[in-house]
């Protein structure tokens, strides 16, 4: 199995565990920046665990070998955590993935910009198809703009400017970097956090916010960055927008309107075309 076909599988898998925050917040009574502070607390926990046993007891040396770019990525990354919560709180999960869709088209416009990584014609395709997704499901009506749809965008650039992070710093490892990061997302949420009220099923969905939908949604995506190129990275913004009506359909048996889900089919679509189109073809390095 390549190199990019391994990267395509793990965003994949990435964005289905990723794209589940949207009913998993729905789900319990916190406030966002409760949420957000117990959620990256609770990842932390269970990704320092790992972490320590993959290192064989060292994982304090682990977190300081991440470096600068390490480091600039763990900051950006933790306000994009919390952020990503905030906006769930204040817009639907279908406007939030619907927005994070823009994420290829920005991605691979950045990357062109600073690595001078132009995207082939495969990953432009598969953008545009998507693009049409998009535009088939905004047809069915979405919510005026509001405070989380802007929050959304700001989390999409946080997003890609990350990936052009690990597309010119691909030595640095995941594992430490995520772990940083979710810690990070923890202490910048908590001086606004309240933990008194939340009751033990709050508990169990935060638990599960924390070690899977961040911990190990995470660390799928960002072992499939340098793996894939910028603009295929970016990809995860359409997979999203399918996944997270899907997820809202099984936890709440809400039905997608007929829009969405046609949108939906053509997105899956334009990215099953796409991975099976590049099979057997690395990413392109970046020109520094």
């Amino acid at each position: 199995m390549t190199r990019n076909r391994n990267g395509l599988l793990l965003l994949l898998a990435g964005s289905a565990v990723d794209s589940s925050s949207g009913l998993l917040t729905r789900l319990t009574t916190a406030d966002g920046f409760t949420t957000a502070s117990a959620r990256g607390f609770l990842a932390f926990g269970f990704l320092f665990a790992v972490l320590a046993l993959v290192t064989r007891g060292r994982p304090f040396a682990a977190l300081r070998a991440i470096g600068p770019w390490g480091l600039g990525f763990a900051v950006m990354n933790s306000a994009g955590m919390v952020l990503n919560v905030l906006s769930l709180k204040f817009t639907s999960p279908a406007n939030f993935f619907m927005i994070f869709a823009t994420a290829p088209f920005i991605a691979a416009l950045l990357a062109w910009g600073f690595l001078k990584e132009r995207p082939d014609r495969p990953t432009l395709i598969a953008a545009l198809a998507g693009l049409l997704g998009i535009a088939i499901m905004v047809s069915g009506g979405l919510k005026g703009v509001n405070l989380g749809d802007v929050l959304a965008l700001v989390v999409v650039l946080g997003y890609c400017a990350n990936v052009l992070i690990l597309r010119r710093a691909p030595q640095i490892e995941v594992l430490p970097l995520i772990t940083a990061t979710v810690l990070g997302s923890g202490l910048l949420a908590l001086p606004f956090a309240s933990f008194g009220a939340l009751s033990a099923p709050d508990w169990a969905v935060l638990t599960t916010l924390g070690f899977l939908q961040l911990g190990l949604g995470n660390i799928l995506i960002f072992s499939a960055v340098s793996r894939v190129t910028a603009a295929e990275a970016g990809l995860l913004g359409l997979m999203g927008a399918v996944f997270a009506p899907l997820w809202v359909l099984a936890g709440l048996g809400e039905l997608p309107p007929t829009p969405t889900l046609i949108g939906g089919a053509v997105i899956l679509v334009a990215g099953v075309t796409h991975f099976f189109a590049t099979l057997g073809r690395t990413p392109p390095k970046s020109q520094e």
